[in-house]
């Protein structure tokens, strides 16, 4: 365990945890960069481009190819499909191609080809949680029937009390409303509650919302350093979550920020 930068620490235990879904509950390099590339190549095919336009198209949405990095802000990494077709319909090299939208959507929604990896057996440590007593939720930049499906594919649906898509109403990161939606749901103060997720707008959204603790987990894209900057822990994965918790609950009274893993 190394030492990052301070943060301040919930004033009581945390009793709720709400995650994030794509880059922290399931693996995003193995899941959406495959969709994302594919989606790329289909808009370069489509413009009578070829493999080299589709990877300038990723590398104008933060990410490169050659040195398979993603920079902190990428869109690829939070902002909802609608978001990230419309970033790319701008490019006046796609000015002739008039589905931009359908395209995109289409290759994000191929659940076939490019099904949701888990980074750990869900069932197995939302069970684990939900016996310490957490209530579970989770928000995400998708939508709200790609959350069912996936969490009734990993079997773990009975373990989660709230959700909250894109198109929940409860607006969009990195704004507060996820977390405030969760904590009147179940009665909570955002103090009690720990924001899990691998991006700076999962991040911010806690320090919006007054979370009580904001985790990183390094199975998105963002750059670890990133996000070491401005989280309270930062983790390999969800896996190691249990232990930081419990190691985050001894040291809570200094008040200080560790990334683990």
């Amino acid at each position: 365990m190394t030492r990052a930068g301070a943060r301040r620490a919930a004033a009581g235990p945390i009793k709720a945890i709400l995650f994030d879904k794509d880059g922290t509950l399931i693996d995003y390099r193995a899941t959406w960069l495959p969709a994302n590339r594919a989606a790329a190549i289909d808009l370069a095919l489509a413009a009578g481009r070829d493999a080299a336009f589709a990877d300038d198209l990723l590398r104008r949405l933060g990410y490169d190819p050659a040195r398979d990095a993603f920079t902190p802000q990428s869109p690829l990494l939070w902002a909802t499909n609608a978001e990230i077709a419309a970033c790319w319909s701008r490019a006046p090299e796609l000015a002739g191609v008039s589905d931009v939208h359908a395209r995109v959507e289409r290759r994000f929604a191929d659940r076939e080809a490019f099904p949701p990896v888990a980074v750990t057996d869900l069932a197995v440590l939302f069970e684990r949680l939900c016996a310490r007593g957490l209530a579970l939720g989770v928000a995400t930049m998708d939508s709200t029937a790609a959350v069912e499906a996936m969490l009734a594919r990993f079997a773990c649906r009975e373990r989660v009390r709230f959700i909250a898509g894109a198109d929940g109403g409860f607006g969009l990161k990195p704004a507060a409303g996820m977390v405030q939606g969760f904590c009147a749901a179940l009665g909570l103060m955002p103090a009690e509650v720990a924001v899990v997720g691998d991006n700076l707008a999962d991040i911010a959204m806690a320090r919006a919302a007054g979370a009580g603790l904001a985790i990183a987990v390094l199975t998105g894209g963002c750059p670890g350093a990133a996000l070491q900057a401005e989280a309270d822990l930062v983790l390999a994965s969800i896996a190691q979550l249990e232990a930081a918790l419990d190691d985050w609950a001894r040291r809570r009274p200094q008040g200080s920020a560790d990334a683990v893993g």
